[in-house]
């Protein structure tokens, strides 16, 4: 039963890592409605941010299990947005050689 505790909290722990990258590129390199497709998991993910500081700050044992519990919801709509965006985005012309 240890194990798949274990398990749980290095997602939570790979998807809390995971999650920053993918919101950055997302929210700067993607325009009009993938922009905000992209920036919908702040709505969840902004408060969770500041509530596992403040919980840092007051020295909690348990700082980030808040954190480590819903950073995959926000890593897991963003890999699942960039799939639909790879699929759905047309590609350019490949440049024909000389």
């Amino acid at each position: 039963m240890m194990e798949m505790g274990n398990v749980i909290i290095g997602i939570g722990v790979w998807s809390a890592i995971a999650y920053l990258p993918l919101q950055l590129y997302a929210g700067l390199k993607w325009r009009g409605a993938w922009r905000i497709a992209a920036l919908v998991p702040l709505l969840l993910m902004v408060p969770v941010f500041v509530f596992t500081a403040v919980a840092f700050f007051q020295e909690s044992n348990l700082w980030p299990i808040v954190l480590i519990f819903l950073a995959p919801l926000g890593t897991v709509y963003l890999v699942i947005l960039f799939i639909i965006r790879h699929f759905v985005t047309p590609k350019p012309p490949a440049l024909a050689a000389a």
